[in-house]
């Protein structure tokens, strides 16, 4: 009697496994994104860029024409390729309606210094909407690239 029940219990619990697996895979899934390699853009130096925090070394300065170059490629793109792109943003602001403000300094200024304020260094703002794609990158001021 005892071996009929163990067995019972045992066959029910292999019907209930069966049923929750869905439900784990679904689970799982949104872990898989996570393997993959980051993103990048051809032609462009995410990690010379990623150094220069701040901008405060003047690598970014120098390759404002690259950036420049690849800027339309940015929009559309969802947050964490950004980051894998650009790195983590020098400072961030939340706007209105969801959406959200990168900000990447393109020369030194003050927030070389004065590491929580905001500075009138000239700077890339990503603007992301409230899907957390790229809507919109502008400059503080107008840049100077000359086409090749």
């Amino acid at each position: 009697m005892y071996q009929t029940a163990l067995s019972c219990n045992f066959g029910t619990t292999i019907i209930r496994m069966k049923k929750l697996l869905p439900f784990v895979f679904l689970l799982a899934v949104p872990f898989l994104p996570s393997c993959s390699e980051p993103a990048s853009i051809p032609g462009f130096d995410s990690e010379t860029w990623q150094q220069d925090k701040k901008g405060c070394q003047g690598n970014r300065f120098a390759m404002t024409a690259e950036f420049d170059a690849i800027r339309k490629e940015l929009y559309g793109k969802p947050e964490n390729e950004v980051k894998d792109i650009l790195g983590k943003p020098d400072a961030e602001q939340l706007m209105s309606r969801g959406q959200r403000l990168f900000i990447y300094y393109l020369e030194a200024g003050s927030q070389c210094e004065k590491r929580n304020q905001l500075s009138n260094a000239n700077r890339a703002e990503v603007r992301f909407n409230a899907l957390n794609k790229v809507s919109e990158i502008t400059y503080l001021r107008p840049i100077q690239t000359t086409k090749k």
